[in-house]
């Protein structure tokens, strides 16, 4: 064999490597590697976040920097908990490199583009229509500013409804079109679209004292699981919880006064609206199908005890939606706790775990 030969052998052989090295769900460190070196070059900068719909990151990237992302994201949890300042420091600054939550989100952006299909809320709308929830008109697409808004409250649309999205991406989801512009609050831990989504925290997010300001429905699509911790998850489905009381209760003064006003027009229990409060709850498959600590029946038995009842589900084989109705319980049920139990023991399972403490 030739010098040449050898060379153009040694050459081939560099390139399987990389291309599998960036596929292997078990060469994680290779993954981080790629994603650090692919930040500059591959991922959009921050003038660019317009245009990333439509000129979307590589699948095999986006995927591999959103999972690099979750196990840094995971590991740093448990350094702080044990307060290792060396592997803190650490993986802060792998983080940092890697392009930290703004490289996660444009790689999330990328994986809900329309080239992919990826806009969960779709599955949402197509629930509206299977509950027969009436269509906007024209009018209800406005795209004025603002986040406020008294709505009108004879239209028997979503109009007079609020929604709260927690993690939203994109100021043009498909479930958008149901509500005013007025009526629906977005937000991100680090928007890419500052003018249309807030900026926000959510567990830092207050309930509004004006339970007319408050919210109908809440879409919380692949964001309980970005949580580092099975307590940090639990602690967000109770705040979430918050607004859905307050909810109810705006719910049950609508129809006292409807009554009040009017028999007639007292919105009955069989019809669309009756699926208000609700939830709308988005996880990776894997979290309820092939974890230790979590299958879909812990995770009902966890809605129930706040409150909740299922309304839709929808299982594929990367994703599985809820459309959960917030109907209230108990004091005795709503204090329940759910530790990190082992359920479904096995080598190949992973960690995803939701405490109620």
């Amino acid at each position: 064999m030739t010098s040449s030969t050898k060379s153009k052998s040694k050459s081939k052989k560099k390139r399987k490597q990389s291309s599998s090295s960036l596929l292997s769900r078990r060469h994680r460190q290779s993954i981080s590697t790629t994603a650090k070196n692919s930040t500059s070059s591959s991922i959009p900068t921050p003038t660019s976040a317009s245009t990333s719909s439509t000129n979307p990151l590589p699948s095999k990237l986006s995927r591999a920097l959103i999972r690099s992302h979750h196990t840094t994201q995971k590991r740093l949890s448990q350094a702080i908990q044990q307060n290792d300042t060396n592997a803190i420091s650490e993986l802060t600054s792998e983080l940092t490199s890697s392009g930290g939550l703004e490289a996660y989100q444009r790689a999330s952006v990328s994986g809900q583009s329309s080239k992919r299909g990826g806009d969960s809320s779709k599955i949402l709308v197509d629930w509206f229509a299977e509950l027969g929830v009436p269509k906007p008109k024209a009018k209800h697409t406005s795209t004025s500013k603002g986040s406020s808004g008294n709505g009108n409250g004879n239209d028997d649309t979503l109009s007079r409804y609020r929604l709260l999205e927690i993690g939203c991406l994109s100021p043009t989801n498909a479930i958008h079109t149901y509500f005013p512009s007025s009526r629906r609050t977005l937000m991100d831990l680090n928007s890419l679209h500052p003018d249309e989504i807030l900026k926000q925290d959510f567990m830092k997010f207050p309930v509004p004292k004006n339970a007319d300001n408050g919210y109908d429905i809440i879409s919380c699509s692949l964001v309980l699981n970005y949580v580092p911790t099975p307590a940090g998850r639990g602690e967000m489905l109770e705040h979430i919880t918050s607004f859905m009381e307050q909810a109810l209760e705006r719910r049950q003064r609508r129809r006292s006064a409807a009554a009040a006003k009017d028999s007639k027009n007292k919105e009955k229990e069989d019809n669309w609206t009756s699926n208000f409060p609700s939830l709308f709850l988005v996880l990776p498959a894997p979290c309820v199908t092939n974890s230790r600590y979590l299958t879909e029946d812990r995770l009902q038995e966890i809605m129930v005890s706040m409150g909740y009842e299922l309304v839709k589900r929808k299982l594929s084989p990367k994703l599985v939606y809820y459309l959960w109705k917030y109907i209230g319980g108990s004091s005795g049920v709503r204090n329940t706790k759910f530790r990190k139990t082992e359920l479904l023991p096995g080598g190949k399972r992973n960690n995803f775990a939701i405490v109620v403490e």
